[in-house]
């Protein structure tokens, strides 16, 4: 879905109008302006006043800043999910372990005493 700013064929747009087309919060944009080189190099000051704007392409940097950081979260996710899973698999087999000399314990015990 494209915006009515963006059909407008603006070229410069104001955080907020950043806010509204993308969905990112504000300081969101502000901090990945600051840590993200590709952002910042689209960042223009207005003369007169103290506003940045934002050039155009950095609708699409900020989006797939955006969708980057989202990947890395579910992979992130995903890796202390299966980190939990071999955690209860382990303590799984060395119970299960546990278990099996246990039995054998018991069986040596009925042997001796038959």
């Amino acid at each position: 879905m494209e915006h009515n700013y963006v059909k407008e064929n603006k070229f410069f747009f104001k955080i907020g109008e950043l806010v509204e087309i993308t969905g990112i919060p504000s300081n969101k944009i502000r901090y990945w302006t600051k840590k993200y080189k590709e952002l910042a190099n689209q960042l223009r000051s207005n003369s007169g006043t103290n506003h940045k704007l934002y050039h155009k392409d950095s609708i699409q940097i900020i989006l797939e800043i955006d969708k980057y950081i989202k990947n890395i979260e579910i992979l992130s996710n995903n890796e202390n999910i299966n980190q939990k899973l071999n955690n209860k698999l382990d303590t799984q087999i060395k119970v299960s372990e546990k278990l099996k000399r246990l039995r054998d314990k018991l069986r040596n015990l009925i042997n001796v005493s038959l």
